[in-house]
């Protein structure tokens, strides 16, 4: 008796995992089909698309009830030389099955389905970060790996973002949306900030209301314009934007240059980003390391710039009072948009970020947190 009650426990066992299986890998996300069902989501991939190693990827799309469009940019790693192309740990790929897309859509952030969120009836396009290219790359780029074996990094994340956006366009009926939102977080937002314009030429140049939000998304670097033609191999139109050392400031005013009044620009960051602080503090020194000392020069590089975004008129919100993890320095949370703090109002700027965004789409530009820049820590 205990042995058939056993083989029984063994069949049920394989029984649920089937099903699990099934649930993840075809129900939840059933392959993208023409006229889709409103509200649900599916995923959209073709056979051009692949992550950093070769493999398979997919963007996630979700039809709206409403006419207007969220296209959002998940984040991870880059990848700008041999030595971060190596590094497996910093160069985001396609987490089997869906995880990043999952964690970005149910972690309770903007693309989330939160009851009495501004953008529960938008349809939303979201693409997991899976190339290690801002979102922007076409080319393969050849490295030798840390055991001597000469390998592939495929940038291809230009190549994913355009099969998808034209397999929506045709499929799903989104090709004429009232408002369009392109956000980002981290490496997500420089792909928002590298391919909006993309965007509003090639899919919905009629949108009355345009709008980009960067969030988190501030690195100097002298040589972006190089990364983007000889290691990602950007389309030119990208890359030859890409003029200084800040690539963010680059794409927003070459936005402003082209779209004047006609567009919302938006960037968000906290004071301190502990993240962004210990990458730029690698594409200074070469040390992928963070102390309160680059802390302090993250704050400085964001206090030189603003200046900057306000001339090309981008709307701010700069923040602080999230610790960078659990970590005991002076050291602020990197991204917002995909956490449920998105919502919540700051006590210093009686805003939240979803809000501050919310008044933007309607035309009312505003920005909070300026003076944090000159905080002490």
């Amino acid at each position: 008796m205990k042995k058939i009650l056993k083989i029984i426990g063994i069949i049920l066992l394989i029984l649920i995992i089937i099903a699990l299986l099934v649930y993840f890998l075809v129900l939840r996300y059933p392959n993208l089909k023409k006229n889709p069902t409103v509200g649900k989501w599916y995923r959209v991939a073709t056979n051009e698309m692949k992550d950093s190693e070769g493999n398979g990827y997919h963007a996630l799309f979700k039809k709206g009830s409403e006419n207007k469009v969220l296209i959002y940019f998940a984040g991870g790693g880059v990848s700008i030389n041999e030595e971060t192309a190596k590094d497996d740990t910093y160069n985001t790929k396609m987490v089997w099955p869906d995880m990043l897309a999952n964690v970005t859509m149910n972690m309770g952030g903007l693309a989330s389905d939160v009851e009495g969120s501004p953008f529960e009836n938008w349809s939303i396009i979201l693409f997991p970060y899976a190339t290690g290219d801002f979102h922007a790359g076409t080319g393969e780029f050849h490295y030798t790996d840390k055991d001597g074996k000469e390998k592939i990094l495929y940038h291809n994340g230009y190549v994913n973002y355009t099969e998808a956006m034209k397999k929506i366009t045709e499929l799903a009926g989104v090709d004429n949306p009232d408002a369009v939102v392109v956000t980002g977080y981290s490496a997500g937002g420089f792909g928002a900030a590298l391919l909006s314009d993309d965007v509003f030429t090639n899919y919905f140049p009629n949108a009355k209301s345009k709008n980009v939000l960067v969030d988190a998304s501030l690195l100097l670097h002298n040589d972006w314009h190089t990364i983007a033609t000889d290691v990602w191999q950007a389309p030119k139109e990208i890359s030859d934007k890409l003029t200084g050392n800040n690539l963010t400031l680059d794409c927003l005013t070459a936005l402003h240059e082209k779209y004047g009044d006609g567009i919302h620009l938006l960037f968000d960051c906290s004071t301190r980003d502990g993240d962004l602080a210990k990458v730029q503090n690698y594409f200074d020194t070469g040390i992928m390391d963070v102390s309160e000392k680059e802390a302090d020069v993250y704050q400085q590089i964001l206090k030189d710039t603003i200046p900057q975004f306000k001339e090309i008129n981008v709307g701010l919100f700069i923040w602080d009072g999230v610790a960078w993890y659990d970590d005991p320095r002076n050291m602020t949370a990197h991204t917002i948009i995909a956490t449920p703090a998105v919502w919540l109002p700051f006590e210093e700027q009686n805003q939240s970020v979803a809000g501050w965004l919310t008044d933007a789409i309607n035309g009312e530009m505003k920005d909070y947190g300026l003076d944090l820049v000159n905080k002490q820590y």
